[in-house]
């Protein structure tokens, strides 16, 4: 008898802990009914097509000076290993990068004798003179920005478009990106452009702006290159035609021709003078051809 109860003891606990099971099951309770896993099998998405609107444009970064060295290098052989070729001039000393000049005779005020002009307006505003080779206009004008302009300046860039300057305007243009970057926290960028003072709309102008494209743009306007320059009329007109606000105050005159006296309706003293009344500092980036 007791061999009998243990057999059939455990024979009923199983089928009742098996019509449990059945019961709480909603679906039956067989093996082949179980509930389905939540678990969702993993989907492959196929990449989106190049024109696709969800798409993101990548952000643009500011090329950095080696690579744009690098890559202007391959057109010109002369340009060496991409080190600077800019030489700066002012009141305390001669900075040239590559050292290829030196203090001499031919000097004033450790300008050379045929930057003297441009040395005189710079120094007498508190700005300085810079020389440069064509291929690195681009690092020297973004050097010069960071060099000389801090946070919320008003930063006027000032071209020569004579009859040889078109390929460094253009050369300026297509390097915005880069020229935009090196702008300082809350400065305000414009533009102006001049020739001769006697021709025809000689000079023209984009006003202080803080979307900096504005002066960018304008710079990269089509035009044609001609007749010679008319340096100290255009510093005055620039003077004249922006709208200054923030207390640093710059002019960037880029050229490849000397100032000459002639070629001017104001003088010397006066550009001097229209810059002083503004509290604006010139400086100049002059182009050794």
């Amino acid at each position: 008898m007791k061999t009998l109860l243990l057999l059939i003891l455990p024979l009923s606990i199983s089928l009742s802990a098996f019509g449990q099971i059945k019961r709480s099951n909603p679906r039956g309770g067989s093996v082949k009914n179980a509930p389905v896993t939540t678990h969702r099998p993993a989907v492959k998405i196929p990449k989106p097509m190049s024109n696709s609107s969800s798409v993101v444009s990548p952000v643009r970064t500011r090329p950095s000076f080696s690579s744009s060295s690098n890559s202007s290098s391959s057109s010109n052989s002369s340009r060496g290993n991409g080190s600077s070729s800019s030489t700066y001039y002012n009141n305390n000393n001669n900075y040239n990068m590559n050292n290829n000049e030196t203090n001499s005779s031919s000097f004033y005020g450790n300008a050379p004798r045929r930057l003297v002009d441009f040395h005189n307006i710079c120094s007498s505003t508190g700005g300085n003179v810079v020389s440069t080779r064509p291929y690195d206009l681009v690092r020297t004008l973004t050097n010069h920005i960071e060099k000389y302009a801090g946070d919320s300046t008003d930063i006027v860039i000032l071209i020569d478009i004579s009859g040889s300057m078109g390929n460094n305007v253009k050369s300026i243009a297509s390097e915005s990106d880069a020229i935009i970057v090196s702008v300082p926290q809350g400065s305000r960028v414009g533009a102006a452009s001049f020739r001769l003072s006697n021709s025809s709309k000689w000079f023209k102008h984009s006003d202080l702006s803080e979307d900096h494209w504005n002066a960018m743009d304008f710079i990269g306007q089509k035009r044609k290159y001609m007749s010679s320059e008319s340096h100290l009329d255009a510093i005055v007109n620039t003077v004249s035609a922006s709208t200054w606000k923030n207390k640093e105050r710059i002019i960037i005159t880029i050229t490849d021709e000397l100032i000459s006296p002639s070629e001017n309706i104001k003088s010397q003293s006066q550009a001097i003078h229209a810059a002083n009344q503004k509290d604006v500092s010139l400086h100049t980036i002059f182009l050794e051809n």
